[in-house]
């Protein structure tokens, strides 16, 4: 399709959906998509932040859940334009409401027949979803926008940045095996997909969940001190053994961890499979969820690395005590099998 073609109205048959490592507020798109879960998390405070509160009007950003506001940048942002749409509170920002709020994104932007490039940031990791669930959700969203014509007619480019190279390597993995065997869906060389503009829209079975059944499907439950030094432990150590269980992985970041969030994790602890915690370092937060999940006769498996940082005697609990990643991983996966089979 040529240039000709956008500019007399005619819609873009293709979208390209990319995963890039970098920093959103400095992509170069036509647009660039932040959310406000009644409050500035993450990319959408430092966005806010760029564009500066006194001259650029947004010292007083406040937006109702379906709200919504354009904002020109002026050049403080790799993108001429920003996008911000109110949600719901993070604590309820679920797998349903990130698919929802990605097709969202595409209805409003209809608006901008001009938009070729829209750029954003994935949601639902730091605050307590299976990161492959949330990608999914997110970009099943897209797809699923884009094949039933909704979006710009223009629109040729989804970048999704990740500012953690590891992390988007990771993601990139679940989207190949999510998005793959999807009709209209094909990989592409340089990395991405390509996603075909179709009559109709049938989406392989992990992609066409994700988001629609995600809360119904079993998983675990991760309670963990959130510091560098963990990071392989829960990846490696934790991550493989509970995918390959069948199980949606959940860990809530201590940097979120207020009201919202408790909600949350009470909610997800009574209902998971399995309460994995690793006391090591003897953090408070992991410890109350421990006790949460005691009180609610949720299984739990303990984990430490040196029973030394045991805050009390766990001599009638299961504990785990790992030396190494691999150790760790050979354990917790035999623990799993004994416990989802009993």
């Amino acid at each position: 399709m040529g240039a000709g073609d956008l500019q007399s109205g005619a819609m873009s048959s293709v979208l390209d959906v990319v995963l890039e490592v970098g920093d959103v507020t400095a992509i170069a798109a036509d647009v660039v998509l932040f959310k406000y879960a009644q409050q500035l998390y993450g990319a959408s405070g430092q966005a806010v932040a760029r564009l500066g509160a006194e001259d650029k009007g947004l010292e007083s950003l406040q937006l109702v859940p379906g709200e919504l506001r354009f904002v020109e940048t002026h050049g403080a942002l790799g993108a001429p334009l920003a996008l911000f749409l109110g949600t719901v509170r993070l604590g309820d920002f679920g797998y349903h409401e990130i698919r929802q709020f990605s097709v969202r994104a595409l209805q409003v932007l209809e608006s901008r027949p001009g938009v070729k490039h829209v750029a954003g940031t994935l949601h639902g990791p730091n605050y307590g979803l299976d990161e492959d669930e949330a990608a999914l959700a997110f970009v099943g969203g897209l797809v699923d926008a884009f094949q039933r014509g909704i979006g710009p007619r223009g629109l040729e480019r989804f970048t999704v940045v990740e500012v953690n190279a590891r992390r988007a390597g990771r993601l990139r993995k679940a989207l190949e095996k999510g998005l793959g065997g999807t009709p209209g869906v094909k990989a592409l060389p340089e990395g991405g997909f390509r996603v075909q503009r179709m009559n109709t829209f049938v989406q392989a079975p992990p992609l066409a969940s994700a988001g629609m059944v995600s809360m119904a499907k079993p998983h675990a439950f991760v309670a963990m001190p959130f510091s560098p030094e963990f990071e392989d432990t829960y990846h490696y150590g934790i991550l493989g053994p509970v995918k390959a269980a069948g199980l949606l992985c959940e860990r809530v970041d201590q940097a979120v961890f207020d009201g919202p969030i408790i909600q949350r994790i009470k909610e997800r602890i009574d209902s998971a499979k399995v309460v994995i915690a690793d006391l090591s370092l003897a953090n408070p937060n992991v410890y109350l969820e421990v006790g949460y999940a005691w009180g609610r006769g949720r299984p739990t498996l303990l984990l430490v690395r040196d029973v030394r940082e045991l805050r009390f005697d766990v001599a009638s609990y299961r504990c785990i005590v790992y030396r190494n990643i691999r150790e760790l991983e050979t354990m917790l996966s035999r623990e799993l099998a004994r416990l989802l089979a009993a």
